[in-house]
């Protein structure tokens, strides 16, 4: 947990991913490349990784309102997978949820970083959750890790 008042070190770091496992194949592998990324970049023993899954991205937000209410982590790494259907669900449901993460990390002055998959087909969410080049929660991850650090040095 971090202490704004004073510098932490890595063993105190503290860091969420919270997942909807709306899509558990790819959440699965999305949640394995994140916390390998975390652990690698930030030196992170697993008990400082905290895994809190949902099942549906709608709640990701109230989510991690809520982790960053009780525990106050270092950051926080949202996955998840929306797939575009043939209404404008998918639309209204994306925004509303990356403008509610960007309102939740300024209230908490806690980076939160998103590897929220916004596709328009399953091949698309694979492609961003195969541990490639585009994989967006090794991204997030590495992002996360980055801001972590850049914080600690203040």
């Amino acid at each position: 947990m971090k202490d704004d008042n004073k510098p932490f070190s890595e063993e105190d770091i503290l860091v969420y991913v919270v997942i909807s496992t709306f899509y558990k194949d790819i959440s699965e592998k999305q949640l394995e490349n994140a916390t390998n990324v975390l652990t690698k970049e930030l030196n992170l023993r697993k008990d400082q990784i905290k895994v809190i899954e949902c099942l549906g991205s709608l709640e990701l937000p109230y989510l991690i309102n809520a982790v960053c209410k009780k525990h106050n982590p270092n950051g926080i790494v949202a996955l998840g997978c929306i797939i575009e259907g043939e209404t404008t669900h998918y639309d209204y449901i994306s925004n509303a949820i990356f403008d509610k993460l960007i309102q939740i990390s300024m209230n908490y002055d806690t980076p939160i970083t998103s590897a929220i998959l916004t596709v328009k087909n399953e091949d698309q969410a694979i492609e961003r959750a195969n541990g490639g080049p585009k994989d967006r929660a090794k991204e997030a991850a590495y992002s996360l890790a980055n801001l972590i650090k850049v914080r600690k040095d203040f």
